[in-house]
């Protein structure tokens, strides 16, 4: 019998950021003639987290999509250097507005994502960026105007220090509780109960796809020295409003209401700050890609992007 919902064919490569040298891998899908959508991953995240019930309406919209794994994770190179980092305590000297070295900043991995952009040739694609993607794409919108189109933030943040912090439970199972061992099923385990944690309520994730996915991210590749330094770099970093003050490219902000990772006065932000952005709040959502809401962000995002 024919597959009635068969996968996304994603075509593959290899790309040098022109801007810092870096090896990155990256997926395309849809129609090469079609407007591209670069999308921008989150923490610890590969590229794979665009997954196709998500992709699937934007694609039928006739939107070529770009994905990339960004440095550290993924099949992308991973960072040159390994300064040992504390994030706790990073994230207390944040809070007192202290500066902490760091292996990169989000400066860094915006970079990365302008130097794609000309080592592919995309002419002025839009940017989607989803968390930490979300924060690096301002910064890429902010610094190369000229390369982009518009944006699009998708449960994102100024990262400034002064706004919400996340829900303890979050806390705890994201950056205290760690894996029982890097085997596999530890970590799935351990993926699991992280997105069940920061998940929808409106929306609970199904544990079986949500595992088969684990899964499948572990065996791409399972770079845990990658995500501390990722993480350790959002910390470090620091609000990044400098950046969203200076953002002049048309700006759509999308959030859940129930994100218990990133609070909605963290997109709220966002919007305060961009002259003339959208803001689409989006009861039940969490901080995940719930399958039932694929219609409902490629909507909001296509009718920005159209207009």
């Amino acid at each position: 019998m024919k597959n009635s919902n068969p996968p996304v064919e994603w075509q593959q490569g290899f790309a040098r950021s022109t801007t810092t040298g870096l090896n990155m891998a990256w997926e395309s899908a849809g129609p090469t003639d079609g407007e591209t959508i670069l999308l921008v991953a989150g923490l610890g995240c590969q590229l794979t987290m665009w997954n196709d019930d998500f992709c699937k309406p934007l694609l039928e919209r006739g939107y070529r999509l770009m994905r990339f794994d960004n440095r550290d994770i993924g099949l992308t190179d991973q960072h040159p250097t390994n300064m040992k980092v504390n994030v706790p305590a990073t994230f207390l000297r944040n809070k007192l507005g202290l500066r902490t070295p760091t292996n990169y900043k989000l400066d860094t991995m915006a970079d990365d994502a302008i130097g794609l952009i000309d080592a592919l040739g995309l002419q002025r694609p839009h940017l989607l960026g989803i968390s930490m993607g979300g924060m690096i794409s301002q910064i890429v919108a902010a610094k190369a105007p000229e390369k982009v189109g518009k944006l699009v933030t998708l449960m994102s943040s100024t990262n400034h220090p002064k706004l919400p912090m996340p829900t303890p439970n979050v806390l705890h199972n994201m950056f205290l509780k760690k894996p029982k061992s890097t085997q596999i099923e530890d970590v799935v385990e351990h993926v699991e109960r992280v997105f069940t944690a920061i998940g929808s309520p409106g929306f609970p994730p199904d544990p079986i796809k949500l595992r088969e996915r684990a899964r499948l991210s572990y065996n791409r590749a399972y770079k845990p020295a990658g995500v501390l330094r990722q993480t350790h770099c959002v910390v470090a970093t620091g609000s990044i409003e400098e950046y969203t003050k200076a953002i002049k490219v048309p700006t759509c902000v999308i959030h859940g209401l129930d994100d218990p990772l990133l609070k909605k006065a963290c997109s709220e932000r966002i919007a305060k700050l961009v002259p003339n952005s959208r803001l689409h709040l989006i009861k039940g959502l969490g901080h995940d890609l719930p399958e039932p809401l694929a219609p409902t962000f490629a909507e909001i995002i296509h009718s920005h992007f159209a207009t």
